[in-house]
């Protein structure tokens, strides 16, 4: 679909003559008054206005501009008039539109304002996006672990080439934190970074979210809207959770990487994107692509420069850095004075088990920040699920006095205990198998059922 401009004027030679001049370029609609035109920019929600500044019985362009900038302060509006002067030059700018002609004005001219006029209602929604990823925290990845200086390492040598990224790791581990890195140090530093959180919307929603949508694509689209990919230009578009788009939209995105075009949910007009795509899962796609459930040939279009997360409890030297810089970030925040985490309730932080990664972590030290009165926070400051003996996470809840008990209690423990180290060990060969089953299975040397059985003994998630 081409761009849509909206002529107000009251002089029908006129119209006839610009609608003539631009039909190559353009698609044109024409009101001979106000009323009308603020109708048709209600309706047909038009990408450029060319409004004539004196119209037929005293009627103002100018306070026809008005109403057109409260019913979409975003489309631009050329002015145009037999009756150019500084002074309404200087009072239209002021009061919104883009620019100002004469009715005389030279074709190449008017279409290169034109053109311009468009660039900057895109740029418009650029900047709006900008400024809410502005307004976001952001800092350096924080740690010295071996683990986190390799993901810092690959950062570095992914910003410098052009290719697409696949992000993985577990969920709270810092994947976002990662794609504004590589955004950051590449050349596109300048440009829009746009993320989308892919299980945060309806799949009904996530195609008209990324591509965009035409007026009338679908129950509730009232006006055009560009998607991501439009506002992210030639900037980085970070699709989080990718694993969660339908296989309709991810048909879609191929075609993105591969021809690096698109068209918005209910037009035919092909949109060009230079937007760099970095995507990333908490979820094993190639297990994904074996289900079904993921295309193979989206997945080696993803899988080209692969960064892996690590888990928090792999990384646990980084905990003590991490305590430090939220405790002072949380603080600010919340304008309350510093405090502090004393040694044995750093040791305790470092020895749990931190499912939910930095994200939980962060938590917890919001928590404590609100609720401890001191400038130092203990251990009893802490949640109570961080504060459990060991005996406790054994089971001994109560001292055994008799040798029945004793020997009851210590079968207990050791099962547990061995639970504990089952489960370790299966986290360990999943994560190096990337949870592929079979391989696991083949590297321990059992088959695949036993491995399942125990899976689900332990509590995990295949994937």
């Amino acid at each position: 679909m081409r761009p849509l401009l909206l002529i107000i004027d009251d002089d029908n030679d006129f119209i006839s003559d610009f609608s003539l001049l631009l039909k190559n370029d353009y698609d044109s609609i024409f009101a001979n008054n106000g009323t009308d035109g603020i109708k048709i920019v209600q309706e047909k929600m038009p990408d450029v206005v060319l409004l004539d500044l004196m119209l037929k019985e005293g009627e103002s362009g100018l306070d026809v501009l008005d109403k057109i900038k409260n019913e979409d302060e975003d489309v631009p509006v050329i002015l145009i008039t037999d009756y150019a002067s500084v002074d309404t030059a200087v009072d239209a700018i002021k009061r919104g539109a883009y620019n100002y002609v004469t009715k005389t004005p030279n074709l190449k001219e008017l279409k290169l304002i034109i053109e311009r006029s468009l660039q900057q209602r895109l740029l418009k929604y650029q900047t709006k996006t900008l400024q809410q990823e502005l307004l976001k925290p952001f800092d350096a990845i924080i740690g010295v672990s071996r683990e986190i200086n390799k993901v810092k390492e690959m950062i570095k040598i992914s910003a410098d080439v052009e290719s697409t990224i696949l992000i993985t790791g577990e969920s709270g581990s810092g994947k976002e934190l990662v794609a504004r890195q590589i955004h950051i140090q590449s050349l596109r530093k300048n440009k829009p970074f746009v993320a989308i959180n892919c299980a945060a919307l309806p799949k009904d929603l996530i195609e008209s979210e990324l591509f965009g949508y035409e007026k009338g694509a679908f129950t509730g689209a009232t006006n055009r809207k560009p998607g991501k990919f439009e506002i992210a230009a030639d900037g980085t578009i970070f699709l989080d959770e990718i694993s969660e788009l339908d296989l309709k939209a991810q048909v879609k995105l191929l075609r993105i990487l591969q021809e690096r075009e698109f068209e918005r949910v209910g037009g035919t007009q092909v949109i060009k994107t230079y937007a760099r795509v970095i995507a990333a899962s908490n979820r094993n796609l190639s297990a994904l692509v074996e289900a079904g459930l993921f295309r193979e040939d989206l997945f080696y279009r993803l899988d080209v420069f692969p960064i892996h997360v690590p888990a928090l409890r792999d990384r646990r030297e980084d905990i003590p850095l991490l305590l430090n810089y939220f405790a002072n970030l949380t603080s600010k925040e919340l304008k309350v004075k510093p405090k502090y985490f004393n040694e044995e309730s750093v040791k305790l932080l470092m020895n749990y088990n931190w499912p939910g990664n930095i994200r939980e972590l962060q938590n917890h030290i919001t928590r404590a920040i609100l609720l401890t009165k001191a400038e130092i926070i203990s251990p009893d400051d802490l949640d109570f699920s961080l504060r459990k003996t060991e005996d406790e996470y054994l089971g001994l809840e109560i001292i055994p006095e008799t040798w029945e008990e004793m020997d009851s209690l210590r079968k207990k423990a050791v099962e547990l205990a061995a639970r504990k180290v089952e489960k370790l060990f299966l986290e360990f060969i999943l994560n190096k198998y990337e949870g592929n089953i079979s391989r696991a299975a083949d590297a321990i040397g059992i088959n695949r059922a036993n491995l399942h059985k125990m899976i689900k003994k332990c509590g995990l998630h295949k994937d």
